[in-house]
């Protein structure tokens, strides 16, 4: 049993913690993804956390028995093209798509490819600050408060060094190859195929 079927089981279960698992599982990853799409980290944000709050309000997942990692990625998804379209209609403006084959890709990304290599060398390029919020955020299950506790700084500086990574990455990887690998790693992989992740 993989570890989002242990996850789905546990929900089902109404096991205590169970939530917090798929919380802690997903968060991140979601949050990369949905701003991958909107380039606004706050927005990104209230939309990863009211899917999460839906999802915990609906206890949808308890009787839910299919892939969830693409059943989750893809409520984000919708949530955020929902806001782009809304946005667009009251200022009136054009918005493009660009993510619709996002899902094809989800299932042909090898695991042993050089993809991984890549995007931590484009992670290597980061300033040195900005490069150890991004991956305590991101990659080692820390909040944006255990960060700002850990090196002794704002929240809001952690915030900011966050933005400032993730629009580096955007800009420096070919965007199939963001969101893609966004989409088929989860941190724990990452984690363990990278020597950074322990401080």
């Amino acid at each position: 049993m993989n570890p989002s079927e242990s996850i789905l089981d546990l929900l089902k279960k109404d096991e205590s913690g169970a939530f917090r698992l798929l919380f802690d599982r997903y968060y991140d990853n979601l949050l990369l993804y949905c701003y991958h799409i909107l380039d606004d980290l706050e927005t990104a944000e209230d939309i990863v956390q009211d899917c999460f709050v839906n999802l915990w309000n609906s206890k949808r997942l308890h009787s839910f028995s299919g892939d969830l990692d693409r059943f989750i990625f893809k409520m984000v998804k919708n949530q955020a093209f929902l806001f782009l379209r809304e946005y667009k209609k009251r200022y009136n403006i054009q918005v493009s798509f660009s993510q619709e084959s996002e899902i094809s890709h989800y299932d042909t990304l090898d695991e042993s490819s050089k993809e991984i290599e890549l995007l931590y060398q484009t992670i290597d390029k980061l300033p040195e600050k900005c490069r150890k919020v991004f991956l305590m955020a991101c990659l080692n299950d820390k909040t944006y408060q255990e960060v700002a506790d850990e090196l002794g700084t704002s929240i809001n500086t952690v915030k900011t060094q966050m933005k400032t990574a993730l629009k580096f990455l955007r800009e420096n990887l070919q965007e199939e190859l963001f969101f893609t690998l966004l989409l088929f790693f989860n941190r724990k992989r990452l984690i363990s195929y990278h020597p950074f992740s322990s401080f």
